[in-house]
């Protein structure tokens, strides 16, 4: 497994975003191997697709193995996204949201605990929006878990 400074896993980031082929109308979560050769340049493995991110997460032997096999491994997923109102009182479902957008979250993390991801709105798909270890919630959560999970037991 290749060390990166927090500079390269940025730029590696970026890369995976502009690299990985994922739809926004997707049915399937996915998971990639990334492996980095000595000139940080990527090469990108699928390894399981599954209709539950959390399923492919936690339930699968060949997603956790490749925590430990690669240098990254890559969580595509898609869904809606909607405006939080100030109030934080979000009654509204995003797909039901009159506001909502379509998105492919892209998130990448390894065991030396680099975390960061990627939004890309379908309206907009040239302008993602970048995350470097300060993602939440529970999907950023179960993720942090396999990976940590996984380091313990590699």
């Amino acid at each position: 497994m290749k060390t990166l400074t927090d500079n390269q896993f940025k730029t590696i980031i970026q890369e995976i975003q502009d690299q990985i082929d994922y739809e926004f109308d997707s049915k399937y979560a996915k998971v990639f191997g990334i492996m980095l050769n000595d000139n940080l340049d990527i090469q990108f493995e699928p390894i399981k697709t599954s209709a539950d991110v959390y399923e492919l997460i936690n339930d699968s032997p060949e997603v956790f193995a490749a925590v430990n096999e690669y240098d990254l491994i890559t969580i595509a997923t898609c869904g809606w996204a909607a405006p939080i109102d100030k109030d934080n009182n979000n009654e509204v479902a995003p797909s039901k949201h009159p506001e909502r957008r379509r998105v492919r979250l892209l998130t990448t993390a390894n065991t030396n605990s680099q975390f960061g991801s990627s939004i890309a709105f379908n309206d907009n798909p040239n302008e993602p929006v970048y995350d470097f270890g300060k993602a939440k919630g529970a999907l950023a959560d179960a993720i942090m878990e396999l990976i940590n999970t996984a380091k313990k037991e590699g």
